[in-house]
Order: structure tokens, then sequence, then C-alpha cells
């Protein structure tokens, strides 16, 4: 246990602490996934479609008052930070109680728009949500600014056990929406309790004007990137749950969760350990730019077949898995699925903006990406349903979002285009291989249980992806095995 404390050189920690929380996320996603596919089984698509409401009302008043203090708060050199965090818990509390009061208020006006009267009394519950966040202690930001993630498993790992087993089993015992909603109200409450566990720091509410305004002014663009991107990542649930209904959003949203998964846990990771972990380079641009292309090729290994992978066996794992009342859903995984992929390859950019100083970066470039998407997501969703709604989001990253930071990380890091493309080509013919041979198959070879099609299909995609990648570092010169090595020689200091 001791081999794997982030202690040591800059390096060393960087490496452990990402081990620690790729555990806090494994077994987080394990754990919900497995929910997930449970409560699946036990509630009905209306019933996600239901709470999938209440949670982007909330999802939206939450960005739109996002203060962007966490990441302010890590982002500042200072080593001690003890004197910003009073002020910052007294305006987390008041933000927090702002938006129960708006949430409360608006549930009514909410359930009319989406034309569900059963999620009003939803919204007034999760209204607590807000408060409980606000509490929670404000020193469980050294664990990430100080690249203390095994705190942190502990801390958020409890909390996902509480959502988890009270949520599956009120699912048994009610079969209905409030099982999700109760279970998600707990969890909040452990995440609050948990956090004075776990870090000894005791806020008491006080106002430090100076303090304030330092955070503010980093955290302006964090708010600012906060609305875009809600915009960007929610506004096509918006845009299903009005135009097509909350059963139809149901389908969505358990599509866009699994098809995602690989893409934003691997690149969530990174980028939550990277941060800091760039923070500390941010002096110096050639280290930096070194840095974000190893982190680069790490990801794209990962989330490439994974993503790939999601797209191809689709239909059997719907049928085996969530079962037949879901299948209507398979279309609209296999296009998120691609936009998965787009997402693990440019979702590395923005913790180098952050650590560079540069938050507006992804306010600027997320508001193309909103613009672009706000002219095709209508009318595709209109004439395509859920398929047409995913390829709007697609196309709205692919020629909005991912050129930009291509050209501002050309700018800003003097990063060539030329190497940015090798990277990805190594995983996109290892993963497109890979693809195309389970593919293949699964057309061609029939088998009667859907359980043993996907696990079969599963098997050989990961032996397909294994024997193309060794061809391509031993004949291509991809550099994945040497990156691999020197982040277990970092592990072992």
């Amino acid at each position: 246990m001791r081999a794997v404390i982030p202690t040591g050189d800059l390096a060393t920690r960087t490496a452990r602490s990402g081990v620690w929380l790729s555990v806090t996320n494994i077994s987080q996603r394990v754990l919900e996934l497995v929910a997930l596919l449970v409560l699946a089984r036990l509630l009905s698509p209306a019933a996600f479609g239901l709470i999938g409401v209440a949670l982007l009302i909330l999802t939206g008043l939450e960005r739109f008052s996002q203060l962007g203090f966490t990441s302010a708060l890590i982002q500042n050199r200072e080593d001690d930070v003890d004197r910003y965090l009073d002020t910052a818990w007294t305006l987390q509390i008041a933000r927090g109680f702002l938006l129960a009061a708006v949430l409360f208020v608006v549930a009514g006006p909410a359930a009319q728009f989406f034309g569900a009267p059963e999620v009003e009394p939803i919204i007034q519950v999760i209204a607590v949500v807000p408060i409980l966040q606000g509490l929670e202690n404000p020193g469980v930001v050294y664990f990430q600014k100080d690249l203390e993630f095994h705190k942190q498993f502990v801390h958020l790992s409890s909390t996902t056990l509480v959502y988890v087993a009270v949520t599956i089993t009120l699912a048994f015992a009610w079969g209905n929406v409030w099982a999700l909603v109760v279970g998600r109200v707990l969890a909040e409450i452990s995440n609050l309790l948990v956090s004075f566990v776990v870090h000894d720091y005791r806020p008491r509410p006080s106002f430090d004007r100076e303090a304030a305004g330092e955070m503010f002014g980093f955290g302006k663009w964090i708010f600012a990137s906060g609305i875009v991107y809600f915009l960007a990542d929610e506004g096509d649930d918006f845009v299903v749950g009005a135009l097509l209904g909350t059963t139809a959003l149901g389908f969505y949203r358990l599509s866009y969760r699994l098809a995602l998964t690989p893409a934003t846990e691997v690149t969530g990771v990174i980028g939550t350990v990277m941060f800091p972990a760039y923070s500390k380079l941010q002096d110096d641009v050639a280290a930096v730019r070194e840095a974000y292309f190893r982190t680069l090729q790490l990801v794209t290994a990962f989330t490439f077949p994974a993503g790939v992978g999601v797209f191809v066996v689709a239909p059997p794992f719907v049928e085996a898995i969530l079962g037949p009342q879901w299948i209507p859903m398979i279309p609209a995984l296999q296009i998120l699925a691609v936009y998965g992929l787009l997402l693990s390859m440019a979702g590395s950019f923005g913790p180098v903006w952050l650590a560079m100083g540069r938050p507006d970066f992804a306010a600027k470039i997320g508001a193309v990406r909103v613009i672009v998407m706000a002219v095709l997501i209508v009318p595709a969703t209109t004439e395509y349903g859920l398929v047409g709604t995913g390829a709007a989001v697609v196309a709205a990253f692919g020629l909005g979002a991912l050129p930009l930071d291509l050209l501002i990380s050309r700018r800003l890091l003097d990063m060539r285009l030329r190497r940015f493309f090798r990277e990805v080509s190594y995983p996109i013919v290892a993963a497109g291989t890979m693809g195309a041979v389970v593919w293949a198959v699964r057309e061609t070879v029939v088998v009667d249980s859907p359980l043993v099609e996907l696990l079969g299909l599963v098997a050989l995609g990961g032996i397909v992806y294994l024997l193309v990648a060794a061809v391509l570092v031993r004949v291509a010169g991809w550099e994945i095995e040497q990156n691999v090595r020197s982040v277990g020689s970092a592990l072992g200091g």
C-alpha cells in the first residue's frame, strides 16, 4: 500500500495519484454500472426519463451559478489556501440555499413544459441537493491540489456505496422512480458527513472580500464555461424531452451514459490528475507539451477500443443485459459512441487550458460548439428522432470544438499538428481493425444466446486489439509500451 501513496517527485506523485483516482473511478463506476443495469431491469424507460428531467433542471441551475472556486484553489500557486476556504464555504452555502429556492419555484412550470406532471414533486425533493453540496467541507479541495487521491478514494467510494445500496433496495421494494430520487438525496447526505470525517479542516461562516475577489477572478471563466458546456452537453436532453417526451429522454440518457463512459471516465481520471500536475509545470511550455502528448497517447490507447467496442456490440449488449424494453435505444447508443471517440481525443485539452491560466478558452470553444448544435439539433431530431439528436451532437463537436482545440494548442503549446495526428493514428488503426473483425464475425456467425454472443465478441475484440497493437509497437514505432513502462517506473518511485 505504501508503494502507491502519492509521495516523491512530481512524476511519481502524478503516477501514483493516477492509480488512486483510477481505483476510485473504476470502483465507483463499476458499482454505478451494476446498479444501472439492475435498475434498467427493475424500472421502466419512463422512470429514467422522469428523474432525467429533474436532474436536468438541477444541473442547469448548478451550471448557471457555478463559482469555479475549486479550480481556482487548485490552480493557485500557494500550497496553503486555508485563508480562502471559509469564504468559499460561506458563498457555496448561500448559493445552495438560493438554488434550492429556485428549484422549488420552477418545479411546476418545468413539469408543464415537459408535459410530465409527475416530475413536479421529484424536483421539489431534489431541491435539497444543492444545500447539502454547499455544506460540504471545503478542505477536501486539498485532495486534488496535493494529489492525495488516496484520501479522495475514501470520501467518494463511501458515498457511492450508499447510493447503490439504497437505490437498488428501494427499486426492489417500490419499483418506481422514487427509488432513484431518495437514493440521490441520501447519497448527498453521506457525501456531506464523510467530508468532515476524512479531512480535519473545520470551516466557519466568514467573508474575506480580497479572497473572494481572487477566486472570482479565476472562477468567472469557470462560470462561463459551466453555462456554455451545460448548453453543449445537456441541451440535447432538453430538445429530446421537449420534442420526443420523457420516455425517449430515458432512452437517450441511458444511451449517452453508456456510450460516453469509456471516454469520460478515462479522460476524467487523467484530466483530474494532470490539472494540478500541469499547474506545477505551467511556466515550462515544453514540459507541458510533452506531458500532454504522453497523456493523449495513454488516453486514446484505452478509449478508442472501448468506444469502437460499444459501437459494434451494442445490439447483443442491450438485448442480453438491459432487456428487450431498451432495444429502441441501440441506434442512439451507436451514434453516441462516435461522439465518445471524439470527446476522448479532445478531452485532454481542458486541463491544459486551466493550468496555463486560460480558462476562457473552454468557454469560447464551447460557445462555438453550442452555436453549431443549435442550428442542427431541432431539425435533425424532428426528422430522425434520437439518431438525429446524436448526429447533431457529433457534428457540433467535430466541426465546432475539435478544430479550435487543435488551433489553440498549436499556438499556445507550439504544438505540431503532425505529431498529434501521428499519436492518434495508432489507436485508430488498432481499434478500427478490431471493430471490423468483430463486426464481420457478428454479421456472419449466428449465436442463439445474446449473452454468449456478447461475451464471445468482447473476448475476440480484446485479442485482436492487443495483437494489432503489438504489431504497431514493434513495426510502426508506437511508443505506448514505453509510456506504460515509464508510468510503472514512476509508481515505483
